[in-house]
Formats: structure tokens, C-alpha cells, sequence
């Protein structure tokens, strides 16, 4: 924080800061009554502390790109960021997630009773992420149709279209050379999501041995570390996020988390980040690689930063994380095409804060108002479909139980016995 010869503060593009007090400002909007329905129904075996989580990740990576977009703003260019600490905060936002998606899915598979339904599985995801990207992606290829120059005649602006809309399967690619990156190029970590759900049949085959189930996951953070070394791609880096949260639910599921206190978890996993961004200038390597995951496995020990992370607010942000990290090229873009204000905001590194600070509140109320209208009602209708589904198959269990029962002339089949015969043939 500086002050000028006139005695008012003046604040940097890349002063620490600011983006503190942006969050801080935040706090009190996620306390309002509009923010009561928020969350989804079946939310009872997540980790509250994760789902606070959520929130401040996404709202690291928006933050992320809003000093990129003042750098895009500037020259047309978009790039990483010169300021270590902003360039880290979208790259350990997306390592965080990479290890929370990783830690929750491999631990269905590790708790799971029974096989698990994968179809059903992948069925539910593409109904929780679906929705919004196709809302998301459809807005941003409308703005190229009106703002830029389309090559209709082109084969591979409908086979752009095509692929853009399989759900975040392949990501998303513009249309044409328009200067504007409408989504903020969020969309290529799905792709590598996916990818991870549609591995899940084949993990499932270690997950149910003591010891293949961390040592697989171990194998796999070994290899990406030493391909990491070697100067192999950022892949390998992502593979070693995803092989971390493993590992991490693999610990859980066999009760050795760390046991002490929650404040002194938070207070080391609190030192492990301030040494991550005062240390490193790049996540994508093995050492902030390993200590993003161990600040993980505190938190999945206990650890919820005094307070903040299991706070109501808090969880209400990571309820609408998706809509935050998904919405936020979109909201950028349409604050800074108004003129007016992309000039006032460009005037100054303060005026730019400020900008920023509303754009940050349109984030966070589209974000609301995407979570109540279309994840929200794509959950529940992925859910309805999916108990659609399972009738006539629960339908044919049943009967295929009374016709054994009738050909070994079992008189008195009670409900309870036809139900058992159908879990048995479940698993």
C-alpha cells in the first residue's frame, strides 16, 4: 500500500492486497437471505470443509484472471501474469481441484459396498456439469456469432460447434480469431476430468485390494513426479494431482489421517500454503505439487483454517463454485465492453480494483442465479432419469426372483427375500 503527495492510498495491479480485501467484501453478499437455497439435496457424506473450500478456489482463479485481463486489456495478449503470486492463485486453485475430485470419486469406489453403477455414475455427472457448461458455452459461441467474422462455408466451425457442446469432453475452441477469450480458457480442465471419470471402471479393479488400493494410487504419483523431472508435459503433473487426492481418500479409508488438533492442522496447512506462494512462481511441478497435496490431507484431516472453511458463507461460495469458475470470462467480458467503464477501469491500478471488485459481485449473483436455475434443476433431473431407468431393470430382478422362486416351488416369498435377490444380483 502506497499513498500519493496528496496523501491518498494508491494501490498496485499486483499489490497482494487488494485481492484479500475483494474476497473480505464478498463475505457479507453470501451472508444474505439470497443465498439460503443454495446446495443440493444428498449432500450428506461430503466434507463441509471441502465444500467451503470450493468457493475461495474458484474465486482464486477468477481473481487470476482478472490481472490477465487487464495484461489482455493492454496489449491483446493473454498470458501468464508477471506477479508470482497471481499467476499461482489460478494454478493452485485448479491443483486443488484436480485433488478434490480425484479424493471423492476414488472414494466411492473405496466405500462402495457393492459394485458400483457406472453408467448411473457418469450419467449423474454429465447431468451436474452438463447443464451449465452447454448455458456457458451456447452464450460465449452466440457473442462470436454476433461480434466476429464466421467462415460458414468451413467444415471445422460446425465440427468446433459439434464438439464444443459434448459437455466439456473435449473442452471448448472458438469459432473464429475473435480478440475476446469469452470463458476465460477455464474449459480445458475438463477435459482431464473427464478423462478421470472415464477411468474409474478400470481403477475399480485395485480399489478393492488392501493393497493395491494405495499402492496403485503411489504408483501412480511416483511416475508422474518422475516424469515431472524429466521435463515431460504439465499432463503428468495433472496425474499426479488426480493420484494425490487418491491417495489421500486411500489414508482416510483406513483411519491414518493426522491426529491433532483442527486449529493445529489449519495453522500448519495455513504455513504450507504462505511457503507455496512465497516460494514457488509455477504449481505444475513436483515440489508445490506435493505440498498442495499435503496441505489437502491436512484439511481432509481436520484442518478448516479456524473457522473459515466450515462457515455457512463459505460452503454457500463452494455450492456455486461451478457457476464462479465457469462464469467468469463471460462476466468479464461483458463489464470491460462497456466503454465507459472499460476506460475508467484502465485509467488506473485502483480504478482497476474497483472495476474488479464489481465484477467479482456479478460473478458471485450470476453465479447464484445459474445454481438456482440450471444446476440445481439438471441435478434433480439427472436424478429423476436415473430412477427412471432403474425400474424396469429393478422390475425384472423382481420377477426373475419369483420365477426361481416358483421353479424350486418356494411357496412363501416375503418382499424382503425378492429385495435380498435382487442386491445379490447387483453385486
Amino acid at each position: 500500500m502506497r499513498k500519493n503527495k496528496l496523501g491518498a492510498i494508491v494501490i498496485g495491479l499486483y499489490d497482494l492486497w487488494p485481492a484479500f480485501v475483494v474476497v473480505a467484501l464478498l463475505w457479507p453478499l453470501a451472508g444474505t437471505s439470497l443465498f439460503q437455497r443454495v446446495g443440493f439435496e444428498s449432500n450428506s457424506a461430503r466434507v463441509r470443509a471441502i465444500d467451503g473450500m470450493r468457493g475461495y478456489l474458484a474465486l482464486a482463479v477468477a481473481l487470476h484472471h482478472s490481472v490477465i485481463y487487464h495484461e489482455f486489456l493492454t496489449t491483446g495478449a493473454w498470458k501468464y501474469p508477471p506477479s508470482a503470486f497471481y499467476g499461482l492463485l489460478g494454478q493452485v486453485g485448479v491443483s486443488f481441484f484436480f485433488v478434490i475430485s480425484a479424493y471423492l470419486f476414488w472414494g466411492k469406489l473405496l466405500s462402495a459396498k457393492s459394485s458400483v453403477d457406472f453408467p448411473t455414475l457418469l450419467l449423474k455427472r454429465a447431468f451436474r456439469i452438463g447443464p451449465l457448461y452447454i448455458v456457458a458455452v451456447g452464450a460465449a459461441m452466440v457473442l462470436e456469432l454476433v461480434n466476429a467474422q464466421i467462415d460458414y462455408s468451413a467444415l471445422a466451425t460446425y465440427e468446433r460447434a459439434f464438439f464444443n457442446l459434448l459437455l466439456g469432453v473435449f473442452g471448448y475452441v472458438q469459432l473464429s480469431s475473435f480478440g475476446v477469450y469469452l470463458l476465460a480458457g477455464v474449459t480445458w480442465t475438463l477435459p482431464y476430468e473427464w478423462l478421470f471419470y472415464f477411468s474409474l471402471p478400470i481403477m475399480a479393479i485395485f480399489s478393492r485390494h488392501p493393497i493395491a488400493r494405495l499402492g496403485m494410487p503411489v504408483a501412480l504419483l511416483a511416475f508422474s513426479i518422475l516424469m515431472s523431472v524429466g521435463g515431460g508435459s504439465l499432463a503428468y503433473c495433472y496425474l499426479g494431482l488426480f493420484a494425490g487426492g487418491m491417495v489421500c481418500a486411500t489414508l482416510e479409508a483406513n483411519a491414518l489421517l493426522v491426529k491433532m488438533h483442527r486449529h493445529v492442522l489449519s495453522a500448519i496447512a495455513l504455513a504450507v500454503l504462505v511457503y507455496i506462494f512465497a516460494t514457488y512462481d509455477i504449481a505444475y511441478a513436483p515440489g508445490p505439487m506435493l505440498l498442495c497435496i499435503g496441505t489437502f490431507f491436512l484439511i481432509a484431516s481436520g484442518a478448516d483454517f479456524f473457522g473459515l472453511l466450515t462457515a455457512n458463507r463459505s460452503v454457500r461460495l463452494g455450492e456455486i463454485s461451478y457457476g464462479i469458475y465457469l462464469l467468469q470470462g463471460l462476466t468479464f467480458a461483458s463489464v470491460f465492453s462497456i466503454a465507459p467503464v472499460r476506460n475508467f477501469a484502465m485509467d488506473n491500478a485502483t480504478q482497476y480494483w474497483l472495476v474488479t471488485l464489481m465484477a467479482m459481485v456479478l460473478l458471485v449473483l450470476m453465479a447464484l442465479v445459474a445454481h438456482l436455475v440450471v444446476e440445481k434443476p439438471g441435478v434433480s433431473l439427472g436424478n429423476s432419469l436415473v430412477a427412471a431407468l432403474r425400474l424396469p431393470a429393478m422390475r425384472e430382478a423382481r420377477e426373475a426372483a419369483a420365477a426361481d422362486a416358483g421353479a424350486w416351488r418356494i411357496r412363501d416369498v416375503s418382499q424382503d427375500n425378492l429385495l435380498t435377490a435382487h442386491n445379490g444380483q447387483e453385486r
